[in-house]
């Protein structure tokens, strides 16, 4: 499933775009649309953990225009791809300052459009492969595998720990296993799963990992666990 976030104060506008979006399911490209009419509604999802693949922003919405939302969402995320829509070509060069993929002009020609966000969403379905993705109390939210240090299982409940946050979602620590292990993570507890390039140190039964936090490590983990942990240390000499 690719997630775009569609943000404009024109109503009119937003019926157009979303209307070319739907193409796309014609076409059996998975996509949810979540359209929102300002910039503030966008950044405080942001804040809330949500990531996408795509955002489209109008220039002209208010209060904040499209640079001063994408200039706010770049501290939250500095990756996802832009397309800011626009009556004019005036700002283009702002688009700079935010990373913009591209400026379209109004009226957006239908083709054009499509064939630019095909070109997105090729792009983010190569990388998806280094996130992980998820169902949250606060709706999708995508990680880079690369800031997770560990998954913790307690009960039904999984929290997932970043270098920077911590996350909560339900699920089984077996299949969060089972996913993971081929990203170089490791089951080193019945209840956690570590990332392997987020490990600080192991002294005796207790992992630290680059965040501060200690995991604890099975003993008849221990032996397993220091092999793979050197493997994947020398691979990466």
């Amino acid at each position: 499933m690719f997630f775009i976030a569609l943000c404009d104060d024109s109503q009119y506008d937003l019926d157009i775009l979303t209307g070319y979006l739907a193409e796309l399911k014609k076409e059996h490209i998975p996509v949810e649309t979540t359209v929102l009419k300002n910039g503030e509604e966008l950044i405080a999802l942001h804040e809330r953990g949500h990531r996408f693949d795509l955002l489209i922003l109008d220039m002209f919405m208010k209060p904040l225009n499209g640079i001063e939302t994408a200039e706010q969402v770049r501290q939250y995320d500095e990756s996802v791809p832009i397309l800011i829509v626009t009556a004019t070509e005036k700002f283009a060069v702002d688009g700079y300052k935010v990373n913009a993929r591209r400026y379209l002009l109004k009226p957006v020609e239908k083709e054009d459009f499509l064939n630019e966000v095909r070109q997105v969403l090729d792009r983010s379905e190569q990388l998806n492969e280094n996130y992980f993705t998820f169902t949250g109390d606060s709706g999708v939210t995508k990680v880079r595998l690369h800031d997770i240090c560990y998954f913790e299982s307690q009960v039904r409940t999984i929290t997932l720990v970043t270098l920077q946050e911590r996350y909560e979602f339900s699920g089984k620590i077996s299949e969060i296993a089972e996913q993971m292990t081929p990203y170089h993570f490791f089951r080193a507890h019945k209840s956690f799963v570590i990332n392997l390039e987020n490990v600080r140190n192991v002294y005796k039964d207790v992992i630290t990992m680059n965040d501060g936090h200690q995991v604890p490590l099975s003993k008849h983990k221990a032996k397993e666990f220091r092999q793979s942990f050197l493997e994947y240390t020398e691979a990466q000499l």
